[in-house]
């Protein structure tokens, strides 16, 4: 990144996607929406009562969707993630919502951004914002003119 590139959205290789729902909900196994693995480049992210989110896992079941006997829905090619990073990325993206105060004591939440459903994920590096594919073109335009703005 140069000294005048202030922030940047880096797009995250998705392998396979799939979505676990549950009839219930995920809490009664002991995972509250907010929760999220991050290891390496797979993902886990419980963003909603009763789905759970799981990117680049190769075909394996997380241990929370076994236990709770949830139903396994391929999403591949539905979500896009994108990191954010430099030194003004959380400007920009505070610029469209309150990152902080909506991730405090969370991983992750569900939420709009710029008109856009998006789910926040705060990684120990970055920011990251994963968002139906059929909305991506639009975050990403939507994103680069607020940063103009600031």
């Amino acid at each position: 990144m140069s000294a005048q590139e202030q922030w940047r959205l880096e797009p995250i290789s998705v392998t396979d996607c799939v979505e676990w729902h549950v009839t219930t909900s995920f809490a009664e196994h002991g995972v509250n929406p907010g929760f999220a693995v991050i290891e390496n480049d797979s993902r886990i992210f419980h963003f909603a009562p009763r789905y759970l989110l799981a990117i680049n896992q190769e075909g394996a079941t997380p241990g929370v969707a076994a236990t709770a006997e949830a139903i396994a829905v391929d999403v591949s090619g539905k979500w896009c993630g994108y990191r954010l990073r430099g030194s003004r990325a959380r400007d920009v993206l505070m610029a469209g919502t309150q990152a902080n105060l909506v991730l405090k004591g969370r991983a992750c939440a569900a939420l709009p951004l710029f008109d856009c459903p998006v789910v926040l994920v705060r990684t120990d590096s970055a920011d990251e914002v994963w968002v139906p594919a059929s909305y991506a073109e639009s975050l990403c335009h939507a994103l680069n003119k607020m940063e103009k703005m600031l």
